[in-house]
């Protein structure tokens, strides 16, 4: 009677090899993001999307043209203070960042958000936002 030997697992083909590492390498690339927005650079600067750095282009051949006097990159605007609670926890404040703050040469200045998805958390934010600015000169425009 032969003694019992545990099966020994044949080495792996090249075919099976090439799975293997194929595997490997999709788990390590970075997920697209959730929105399907690629981050792309565009004067130095790093815009969330496309759209915001075609926007943030019309937006530059606007100021040479002397209709804009000043662009902002996302500028932020505090919506709520930070502060302890009761139980003597400190909360942190709620914030809103825009994509751009545009001052134009007749004096108006606006704010503009570039939105594909609107989500949840974005229009609370929004309306917090056009609550505190409802008393100031500031507009407010979203583009799609």
């Amino acid at each position: 009677m032969d003694e019992y030997t545990p099966c020994k697992k044949p080495d792996p083909t090249a075919r099976e090899a090439i799975g293997n590492v194929m595997r490997i390498l999709r788990t390590q690339r970075k997920k697209p993001n959730k929105y399907n927005a690629r981050k792309t650079v565009m004067c130095g600067h790093v815009f969330d999307s496309k759209r915001e750095a075609e926007i943030y282009l019309d937006l530059l051949s606007r100021k040479q043209h002397g209709e804009i006097i000043r662009i902002g990159l996302q500028p932020s605007y505090t919506l709520l203070a930070g502060f302890k609670d009761n139980t003597g926890k400190n909360q942190k404040p709620i914030t809103y960042t825009a994509d751009f703050f545009v001052t134009y040469a007749d004096g108006r200045n606006e704010v503009i958000e570039v939105k594909g998805v609107r989500t949840r958390d974005y229009q609370l934010r929004k309306k917090l936002f056009l609550h505190m600015m409802r008393e100031t000169d500031i507009i407010f425009r979203e583009v799609r």
